[in-house]
């Protein structure tokens, strides 16, 4: 009986605890980051704690997605329950959900009229991408 008792009352001050650790914030702005070629490959969003005024930086950056014939059409942003697709200048052109029951993820992208010009996007570095979030003195 004591196990129990003790096993809920390290339940109960982790849900307490948990609790303390929660941020409210709330969006101030939000900057695209590109690469060399001028794709939007990301965001910087920054934010305000609504107690303390700190402000904080949270950086999502995109996977590329590739065509047909091996080009980058856009890039997915990753989001609950699915993604966002998007161009390469960062408008959305798609979704995609995930069906937790089968498995199986459904895919919906409207594209415009194509160019015959392929898009070559490389890997960014470390330092390219400090430089982009303007996280560097």
């Amino acid at each position: 009986m004591k196990a129990v008792r003790r096993t809920a009352l390290v339940v109960a001050l982790g849900l307490m605890a948990g609790g303390c650790t929660t941020l409210e914030t709330q969006a101030v702005a939000r900057e695209d980051l590109k690469n060399a070629q001028g794709h939007v490959v990301g965001f910087k969003e920054l934010m305000r704690d609504a107690n303390t005024g700190e402000e904080l930086a949270q950086i999502a950056l995109f996977v590329p997605r590739l065509g047909e014939r091996g080009e980058i059409i856009g890039y997915e942003e990753r989001v609950r329950g699915g993604s966002i697709l998007r161009d390469l200048n960062g408008k959305r052109i798609g979704g995609g959900w995930h069906d937790l029951r089968s498995g199986k993820t459904l895919v919906i992208v409207v594209r415009g009229k194509q160019s015959d010009r392929p898009a070559i996007a490389e890997a960014p570095s470390i330092d390219e991408l400090i430089h982009l979030a303007r996280l560097g003195n």
